[in-house]
C-alpha cells in the first residue's frame, strides 16, 4: 500500500502542475499528417516546441485513440472535425478545462499502436514530430497496446515542474524503470460470485452457481498461496451473501493490485457452452465516476482527490480510470491465452459490460464466466475437481504472467521506438 500511495502522490503533483501551468509553456501545433500504407498508418503531429503528451484510448465504435497535450496551442480551425486517412476516419482537437488540449482520432478500421516516439529537430527540420504508428488489429489488441497512464504522468512531472522552459526535454527513447520492492507481494482479491440467499444460476442437475464459484475460488487461492508471491484476499470463504459494492469496497480496502470475480453463466438455449471474460465497458467507466461523485467517495489510491479541487481531482480520477482499464484489458488477454485449450471458450470471448463488481476506478478487474451452468457438459466440468484444478491453474499462470510483464516495473517515460 505504501508504494501505491507514494506513486499516487506523483500523480497529484502531475495533475496539479497541469492545472497550474495551463498554457504557460504552450507549444504550437503546426499540422497533422497521415501516412497510410496497407495495414499500417503513420500519424504525425508537427509541433513547434517539445510536446508534453500522454496516449490513451477507448473502445467507442471501431476504437478511439486519444492524445492529451499539456499546454499545446491550436488554431480555431484545428478545433473542427477533419477527415483522416488510412485507419483514421476523422479527428479533431478540443480544449481541456486544465489548460491542455485533447486530440481524438476515431478509427475507420481498428488498429493497435506499434510505436510512439518523438523526433527532435535536426538536419534542417526545425519542428518536433510526434509519431504514432498504427497496425491493423482487433479491439483487444488496440486496448492492450495502450501505454499505462502512470508512466506518462511521471514524464509530465519531470517536464512540467522544471524550473525553466528551456530545459524541457522530450522523453528519451529508453524507458526508465522504477522497480517494485522485491519483498512486496501483490494483493490479489478472489471473488466467488453470489452466495448465501443469492444462489445465482442453477444447472440442469440442480447445481447452484454459488457453490461452484466458491469451490473454484478456494482452488485458485490455494494455488496462489502455494506459489508464495501474493497476498490472497477472498471476498468470501463460506456460503455467505455479499452485495456487489461490498466486494468492490473489500478489494479497495485491501489495496488490491488485481481483482478476479468468478461466475457461471446461464441461458435458455442449453446447447450454448464455453467461458468468457468481461472487463468494464465505456458506459461502466462513466457510471463509476458518476457514482463516486454521488456517493461523495471520490477516492483513488488511498487519497480523496476531491481535496485537490474539482479541476485537479477530475484529472486524477480520469487518469486512474484510464490506467485501470488498460490493466484490466491486459490481464483479460493473458487469461484468455492461457485458458485456450484448457476449457471451452465462447466466440468473441473478451467482452465488456457495465458490471457493478468491476467499477473500482483504481483496481484492474475482470469477471470470468467460467462456463455455462445451463449446459449439461459445462455443468459437469464445473463440478469436476480435475477441470477445476486445470482451469484455476490457467488463471494462476495468467496472474503470474500479467505481473511479470506489466507489474514488475513501472515506466517513467512513453515507450519509444525508431523511425523510418
Amino acid at each position: 500500500m505504501k508504494l501505491r500511495r507514494k506513486f499516487w502522490i506523483s500523480v497529484v503533483i502531475a495533475a496539479s502542475s497541469l492545472a497550474a501551468t495551463g498554457g504557460a509553456w504552450a507549444e504550437e501545433l503546426l499540422g497533422v499528417r497521415f501516412g497510410p500504407n496497407g495495414d499500417a498508418t503513420r500519424v504525425v503531429f508537427d509541433i513547434a516546441g517539445a510536446p508534453i503528451y500522454s496516449i490513451s484510448g477507448v473502445e467507442t465504435g471501431e476504437g478511439r485513440l486519444i492524445v492529451d497535450f499539456a499546454g499545446l496551442s491550436v488554431s480555431t480551425a484545428d478545433l473542427a472535425d477533419h477527415p483522416g486517412k488510412g485507419h483514421i476516419a476523422r479527428y479533431g482537437f478540443a480544449a481541456r478545462s486544465d489548460g491542455g488540449v485533447r486530440a481524438t482520432f476515431d478509427f475507420k478500421k481498428t488498429a493497435r499502436i506499434s510505436k510512439a516516439f518523438v523526433l527532435e529537430p535536426k538536419d534542417g527540420v526545425k519542428k518536433h514530430r510526434l509519431v504514432i504508428d498504427l497496425q491493423t488489429a482487433d479491439k483487444q489488441g488496440f486496448i492492450a497496446s495502450l501505454p499505462a497512464q502512470y508512466p506518462d504522468l511521471t514524464a509530465v512531472i519531470e517536464q512540467a515542474t522544471a524550473p525553466a522552459p528551456d530545459i524541457l526535454q522530450t522523453p528519451t527513447p529508453t524507458q526508465k524503470e522504477v522497480a517494485l520492492a522485491p519483498q512486496e507481494k501483490r494483493v490479489v482479491v478472489i471473488d466467488a460470485g453470489h452466495g448465501g440467499t443469492d444462489p445465482g444460476a442453477q444447472g440442469q442437475s440442480g447445481t447452484y452457481e454459488k457453490n461452484v464459484t466458491l469451490a473454484a475460488a478456494l482452488e485458485l487461492a490455494a494455488i496462489l498461496k502455494k506459489r508464495g508471491a501474493y497476498d490472497v484476499v477472498m471476498t468470501r470463504t463460506k456460503d455467505a451473501k455479499l452485495k456487489p459494492d461490498q466486494r468492490e469496497t473489500l478489494a479497495r480496502n485491501a489495496g488490491a493490485n488485481l481483482f478476479v470475480s468468478l461466475h457461471a453463466d446461464a441461458i435458455a438455449a442449453q446447447a450454448v457452452r464455453g467461458g468468457s471474460v468481461y472487463t468494464l465497458s465505456t458506459d461502466g467507466t462513466a457510471r463509476s465516476a458518476k457514482l463516486a461523485k454521488a456517493e461523495g467517495n471520490y477516492n483513488v489510491y488511498d487519497l480523496d482527490v476531491a481535496e485537490y479541487g474539482e479541476e485537479v481531482g477530475g484529472i486524477m480520477f480520469d487518469l486512474a480510470q484510464g490506467a485501470t482499464h488498460t490493466g484490466s484489458s491486459r490481464f483479460a488477454e493473458k487469461l484468455l491465452e492461457n485458458l485456450a485449450g484448457k476449457t471451452p471458450l465462447l466466440g468473441r470471448s473478451h467482452r465488456t459490460g457495465d458490471l457493478r463488481v468491476l467499477l473500482a476506478p483504481d483496481v484492474p478487474a475482470v469477471l470470468f464466466e467460467m462456463a455455462f451452468i445451463s449446459n449439461a457438459k459445462d455443468e459437469a466440468n464445473l463440478n469436476s475437481p480435475v477441470w477445476r484444478k486445470r482451469t484455476m491453474k490457467a488463471v494462476a499462470d495468467s496472474i503470474d504472467q500479467y505481473f511479470e510483464e506489466y507489474g514488475g516495473q513501472r515506466f517513467a517515460a512513453n515507450s519509444a521506438g525508431g523511425a523510418d
